[in-house]
């Protein structure tokens, strides 16, 4: 199957065709895929569509504000929502290519005879859906759902509303890091401005998004720091969070958002590698600069994501010695598969 195909007339087809939609996404959802999500069901409930957006895990505290005054995103519970999702016509899968990060959804996004389509930018889809929207250039899955509409609206009408344009404006802002990652483009821009025309609001998002964080999170940033080592003549940076931190800290998982990004502050440094201790199991998240995969890194331990940011999950019980010692040894032979050094550096 192609995968990397972006069919925009298959995508009004699809809209056309059908009257009720459910959309979800990824375990833990950002700023891209609670945007994208948002930003979709606006413009489909605008054209008279019936609309349920349905997710594993809540809504992180500084994106709540994206789904007021009127929220539309349910936390999935089963006695309330397999049957919405059993009876839905299609649901669409958005910001995630693999059917088990959608956690308690997975089973009705995996179902025979059930229509699914994927909307999403990530390297490597898994073969579940019957359609598929994939560009894995595009900046972030809000992009691809603004071109989507663009596309729809000459022929299915509806309107970006003021909360939708916020929405796509977040999910763009997030996912190229506040507009300094790669594929940042010019018409990423002008897509920006369209939205800001249509209500999106720069200075209340990033305020939003960026400041409104509890005390705990400075606290995670001071251990986070601490724990910091740097490995191969200073090419990779490794750190990491524990639970212990996260309790002393009364903080929450997603308060450590973004700590894999402040090593890169440092000169020469390529990979960024953050390991943060989960009730069970860890969650690696990794960045990179130049030629160094972080895709491939993450693949290392079953993750996946972009070239230049990746993750996985280990849900195995492994200590933090192993964890880390497999971390160092496998960016080795990452930085070395990119020319960068020898892995004996370390």
């Amino acid at each position: 199957m192609a995968f990397d195909t972006f069919n925009t007339s298959e995508f009004i087809a699809l809209v056309r065709s059908h009257q009720s939609f459910v959309l979800t996404t990824h375990v833990n959802p950002d700023g891209d895929a609670l945007g994208a999500e948002i930003g979709l069901a606006e413009w489909l409930l605008s054209i008279g569509k019936d609309v349920h957006v349905i997710n594993h895990s809540p809504t992180p505290y500084n994106y709540l504000f994206l789904d007021q005054p009127e929220p539309i995103i349910e936390q999935f519970e089963a006695p309330r929502h397999s049957e919405i999702l059993s009876s839905a016509e299609i649901i669409l899968v958005l910001d995630v290519n693999d059917p088990e990060r959608t956690r308690s959804i997975s089973p009705f996004v995996q179902a025979v005879k059930k229509e699914i389509a994927v909307i999403d930018h990530h390297l490597n889809p898994k073969e579940f859906a019957s359609h598929y929207f994939i560009d894995m250039d595009a900046c972030s899955t809000g992009e691809l759902i603004m071109r989507l509409i663009q596309a729809a609206q000459p022929v299915l009408g509806g309107i970006i509303s003021e909360k939708g344009a916020t929405a796509l404006y977040v999910a763009i802002m997030t996912d190229t890091g506040s507009f300094r990652f790669p594929r940042t483009t010019a018409a990423v821009f002008r897509m920006c401005a369209d939205l800001l025309e249509l209500g999106a609001d720069p200075v209340r998002t990033y305020h939003e998004v960026y400041n409104t964080s509890p005390p705990g999170r400075l606290q995670l940033i001071r251990d986070s720091l601490s724990s910091l080592e740097y490995h191969y003549d200073g090419r990779m940076a490794f750190q990491r969070i524990l639970q212990s931190d996260l309790h002393a800290a009364d903080a929450m998982e997603e308060d450590v958002d973004g700590l894999v990004q402040l090593p890169f502050q440092v000169k020469g440094i390529v990979l960024s590698v953050f390991l943060l201790e989960l009730e069970q199991g860890w969650k690696v998240s990794t960045r990179s600069k130049d030629n160094v995969s972080a895709a491939d890194f993450a693949k290392m331990f079953g993750g996946n994501g972009h070239f230049n940011a990746a993750g996985a999950r280990v849900r195995e019980e492994r200590s933090l010695d192993e964890m880390k010692r497999h971390i160092v040894e496998n960016a080795g032979i990452i930085l070395a598969r990119a020319g960068v050094l020898m892995p004996q550096a370390a």
